[in-house]
């Protein structure tokens, strides 16, 4: 049975539709898991400051601080005699990156990781707690969400022998500006957005893809296979957008060799959540694909169904049972990428159970008998 020029249209339409929602989907779950959990925003706050570009920069900047505030010049010219004490100036300057890169070492004990850690998550706490509006103390303060390196500063200062009081450094020391206050405005709106549109919009692609494939009676195994190959599409423009959107941040943020590094080692963990979400749709797609192909007419499928079709037509419930164990046993190994969560498993899970049954219906309307041979190529 064909379908209608009117009814084709609206499938495609829908097919469309559906990929440009998921888009959407993935980019709300991303930032609703990532700004909004605190077990991610944690985990990426320890890989930040596992990476050694990131340890360069951050050495860079604690050092700076304390070079500011502990002015080790003056230091220096109050301890040598008189007749040395110009030369005080330029050997606290040669003294810089021998600091920096001592700080960088230093960055690797439990001391100064506990103290990064508490201090990114109170910088996550401000965030929950002014989009919530529920934090009158920081809200007096400015509306904003900053990050308090000034514990580091003051032990890193007693490190090199700089010793700072944390307490007297200037209000802008070691206060580093995450968000302002017109900045917090637009994301108090996002944030109530993200918590009902990251599944919104996830269960409105489901629906406009699935209205597409119930509306192709007679092709729906063809409209199941487009549906797939829009999800793939969907995925591969996300890692595509996160490629072209990161040159970009990068590129307007750094402005040495040094940032550019951190920039670009900043950007990849932190959206790394996002390719994640991307990889696990392309993967569940991929088997969706895979079910369809199975299902179809092609001769490699079919002597794929000729060999299962005992089983699928005999005992539906154990090539069932059979592929969940594979799934799970799989999955329980850690050997599926990117299905790291409940959801991404059950999703798995369903897909499977999916491609298994169109294979059977297919394989019950198959013809019973060997499959024939390939007609031989005609003689020249």
């Amino acid at each position: 049975m064909q379908l209608s020029r009117g009814r084709r249209a609206a499938i495609y339409g829908l097919l469309v539709a559906g990929a440009i929602v998921a888009i959407l989907a993935i980019f709300a779950v991303w930032t609703a898991r990532q700004l909004l959990e605190k077990d991610n925003w944690d985990q990426t706050t320890q890989a930040l400051i596992a990476d050694d570009s990131i340890h360069t920069a951050l050495a860079t900047y604690l050092v700076d601080q304390v070079y500011t505030n502990a002015d080790p010049a003056a230091k220096l010219r109050d301890a040598l005699p008189p007749r040395l004490q110009p030369l005080a100036a330029p050997a606290a300057g040669a003294l810089r990156e021998p600091a920096v890169r001592a700080v960088e070492k230093l960055l690797d004990a439990p001391r100064l990781q506990v103290l990064w850690a508490k201090a990114a998550s109170i910088t996550h706490d401000q965030f929950i707690a002014l989009v919530n509006n529920e934090s009158r103390a920081i809200r007096e303060n400015g509306d904003a969400v900053v990050l308090d390196v000034r514990p580091l500063i003051a032990l890193v200062g007693d490190q090199l022998g700089l010793p700072i009081d944390g307490s007297r450094l200037p209000e802008s020391a070691g206060v580093i500006k995450i968000m302002d206050a017109q900045q917090l405005d637009a994301m108090r709106t996002v944030v109530k957005l993200l918590k009902t549109l990251a599944i919104v919009l996830f269960l409105l692609a489901l629906v406009l893809l699935g209205i597409a494939i119930w509306l192709a009676r007679g092709h729906r195994r063809e409209i199941t296979a487009a549906a797939a190959l829009s999800l793939i599409v969907a995925a591969i423009v996300v890692l595509l957008l996160r490629r072209v959107l990161g040159n970009q941040v990068i590129g307007d943020l750094a402005n040495t060799s040094t940032g550019q590094a951190a920039a670009d080692s900043a950007f990849a963990i932190g959206t790394s959540l996002l390719a994640k979400i991307a990889r696990t749709l392309l993967l569940l797609a991929l088997l969706l694909l895979l079910g369809a192909w199975l299902s179809g007419p092609s001769r490699l499928a079919l002597r794929i169904r000729t060999f299962l079709r005992p089983a699928l037509l005999a005992r539906p419930e154990m090539v069932h049972g059979a592929v969940l164990a594979v799934l799970l046993a799989l999955l329980a190994i850690g050997v599926i990428p990117g299905i790291r969560t409940a959801i991404a498993a059950l999703l798995l899970v369903i897909v499977a159970v999916v491609d298994v049954e169109m294979v059977r219906r297919r394989t019950v309307k198959d013809p019973v008998g060997p499959v024939a041979p390939a007609a031989p190529a005609p003689a020249a």
